[in-house]
């Protein structure tokens, strides 16, 4: 069977596969809607709650989230808690449609959405990236919005953005402490107070404090981190609410960038807590950052936001990395060191929505908002010499004390460079939503947004703006009956992008257009939410490593076009008041369908699993005991369009947790990889630097007061 003839029977398998999901999901959500008219016992959890549903400040549309014709996967702070949850990485392994794509150079996680680097954004204002590890102790939740959102946010990935909502002091916001401890000398303490500032309660305020150190499963690394939030929420009046959230953070790690691997694509012959860096490097960020907010319902029909962001993270520290290694074990080292990378994000947005039900057309509306974005990096980094040279040779048999003592031997600062990018964005879009009959709801959005993109190298800045971009959403949703809502939609998104080809040109903006065909249930108590969406998202000039320019720096080649087809199930929230569950499941074809090399054609795209899946559940017994498992998946992986190089295998994580909660306290032991698996994530889709080797088997312990 030819490629071409290949693939279609692979498109055919999908579209089998995603229709039977489909059927499967509205046929449970029928037999559901079956007990409907049963009588709901009200019950009050005391535990963790999974489901948490307001998404109108990252969509825009103020719907409930069943109605919202785009996949959007929720994050508790509960479930965060309850999984253990550290890193965005590990929020991509629950999340279907996400991928973690490792953490280059010790910077923070790479999570993809549907195959494409995901945006991210903080209380629905979109920052540039995310240089660090953010804190889950200052997040009340996180919303994962899945496809194109550049009518939102003007210049967006394709794939999506997870949105950071940060906590705010409400009524019912419990003071806690929180002491923990695990494997690898890990500990914590964490506490939070909460509380209204005057008698009536409309002046509330919230104060976060957490600090955490740890050593590491690999040998001579280790992290601290303090982190110190504060957040103040007010009712002006009955119409008129605010907030005023901000925070430091301060982040120590050592750097890592992975393992070469042998020029096959196997695993170098090591064992997992095999470590290339020094203990004299660390990687220091200090992040800054407030948010604030005013929502005014100006009439029953009118109503007004305004809300901003301003974050600055600065990173600095010397990082050793690793390449070329051969089957006798000769390797070369390279050390970049940061000695300033300074990244500032500023955003504002006025939003306004009319509601149409005054002309006669119900729980319709229309809205309009202005969207200011800038985001300025500005780096002074170093290539330390190692006798007159940018790198050094090492065998990786020698251990790891040789190895550090080669890194050490590097003479700072040695050739010293400056970067800097700016990017700034204004996007005035509107979206109008009219429900056309009882159970028919029409949506349509477009957005013209301008972006002004420059860089600089060791020189003046040059300027890569572009004219203005239009942006177009549509969709039909249909409610078949009270609480399902199946809908088809379009959308569109764009991005500058500012990597290099080997010749040194700024490759093209990426752009993006997808179809999605989904249904989402809720349960009539609003507990549990049932999603399903079908996708057929295309991106052009998605930018791929190529080689090292002459400078050291990483250039890369423009794929002509991406398609990446496929299906997300999802199911979160409440089984019985005491069954809690969050699992999904993602297949995906990415494929190639244009470019200059005919060879990749229909081909797929490497670095990008086939399958992923996911599920975390949890009972609470009523005597206070209660009981956790999670499984997550991932494919393996295909590393080069030919198969010159041998695949990542795939993996199965099996995580575990159990507990007692009596009077005001709660005891927890969570199990990580519990059947201590050993897999591989790839940092950079090349294996040019290696990959990094999964976290081992752990355990930690902790004890929390809540008063």
């Amino acid at each position: 069977m030819n490629a071409h003839g290949q693939g279609g029977e692979l498109r055919s398998k999908a579209i089998r596969r995603a229709g039977c999901a489909l059927g499967g999901l509205l046929a449970g959500s029928i037999l559901l809607q079956a007990h409907a008219s049963e009588p709901v016992t009200e019950v009050v959890i005391t535990g963790y709650r999974y489901l948490s549903e307001d998404t109108s400040g990252t969509t825009g549309l103020p719907l409930p989230i069943e109605e919202v014709p785009q996949s959007i996967s929720l994050i508790s702070a509960d479930f965060l808690e309850a999984a253990d949850i550290r890193s965005l990485g590990e929020v991509a392994q629950h999340t279907p449609g996400a991928l973690f794509a490792g953490n280059p150079q010790g910077f923070g996680s790479v999570v993809k959405l549907r195959g494409f680097t995901g945006g991210a954004a903080i209380d629905g204002l979109t920052v540039g990236t995310l240089d660090y590890e953010p804190d889950y102790a200052t997040i009340e939740r996180m919303e994962v919005v899945k496809g194109p959102a550049s009518v939102v946010y003007g210049a967006a990935s394709p794939g999506g953005l997870i949105n950071l909502v940060t906590k705010s002091a409400r009524e019912n916001t419990r003071d806690y402490v929180e002491v923990l401890g695990g494997s690898w000398d890990r500990w914590r303490l964490e506490g939070q107070l909460a509380d209204a500032l005057n008698d009536s309660g409309t002046v509330r305020a919230i104060g976060v404090v957490a600090h955490e150190e740890a050593d590491s499963f690999m040998e001579i690394a280790d992290s601290a981190k303090t982190v110190l939030y504060a957040g103040l929420d007010f009712d002006l009046s009955d119409t008129l609410k605010g907030y005023v959230h901000g925070g430091y953070d301060r982040y120590r790690r050592s750097p890592f960038d992975g393992i070469p691997t042998l020029p096959d694509g196997s695993p170098a012959p090591v064992g997992r807590s095999f470590f290339i860096g020094s203990r004299d490097f660390n990687l220091n960020s200090r992040v800054g950052h407030v948010n604030a907010g005013l929502d005014w319902e100006i009439s029953p029909a009118w109503s007004l936001g305004l809300k901003g962001n301003f974050q600055r993270t600065n990173t600095t520290g010397p990082s050793a990395f690793g390449f070329g290694l051969e089957d006798n074990g000769d390797f070369l080292i390279a050390v970049q060191n940061f000695i300033k990378n300074r990244r500032e994000d500023f955003s504002i947005g006025a939003s306004s929505i009319y509601r149409l039900d005054g002309s006669g057309l119900k729980d319709s509306f229309i809205s309009a908002s202005a969207l200011y974005q800038s985001t300025e990096l500005a780096t002074i980094g170093s290539l330390p010499d190692f006798d007159g040279a940018f790198e050094a040779e090492a065998n990786i048999f020698d251990g790891v004390g040789a190895i550090e003592a080669i890194i050490n031997s590097a003479d700072f600062p040695g050739f010293t460079y400056s970067y800097g990018q700016r990017l700034e964005y204004l996007t005035l879009s509107s979206q109008a939503v009219v429900k056309v009959a009882e159970r028919v709801t029409l949506l349509g959005g477009l957005s013209w947004s301008k972006p002004d993109v420059s860089s600089r190298l060791d020189g003046p800045w040059v300027d890569y703006s572009r004219g203005g971009e239009k942006s177009y959403r549509a969709a039909i949703t249909v409610e078949p009956f009270d609480g399902l809502n199946v809908y088809a939609s379009y959308s569109e998104s764009f991005q500058p992008q500012l990597r290099v080809d080997i010749d040194g040109a700024v490759l093209p903006p990426l752009s993006g257009s997808q179809y999605e065909l989904g249904a989402k249930y809720v349960s009539p108590d609003r507990r549990l939410l049932l999603t399903a969406a079908l996708f057929d998202l295309s991106q052009a000039n998605k930018g791929l490593f190529d080689q090292q320019g002459p400078d050291g720096t990483d250039r890369y080649h423009a794929v002509g076009k991406t398609r990446h087809r496929g299906i997300e199930l999802e199911a979160l929230g409440q089984i019985s008041p005491a069954w809690q569950l969050k699992g999904g499941l993602t297949l995906l074809e990415p494929k190639i369908t244009r470019d200059d090399d005919p060879a990749v054609v229909d081909r797929i795209v490497p670095f990008l699993p086939r399958v992923t899946a996911s599920l975390y559940t949890s009972y609470e017994f009523s005597g206070g005991a209660f009981v956790g498992a999670g499984v997550r998946y991932v494919d393996s992986v295909k590393t080069a369009f030919d198969r010159a190089t041998r695949d990542l295998p795939s993996y199965t994580l099996v995580d575990g947790s159990v507990g007692y909660d009596f009077d005001r306290w709660r005891a927890q032991l969570n199990f990580k990889n519990v059947f201590d698996e050993h897999y591989y994530i790839n940092n950079y889709e090349t294996l040019f630097y290696g990959n990094v080797v999964g976290e081992p088997r752990s355990v930690t312990v902790s004890l929390r007061a809540s008063f």
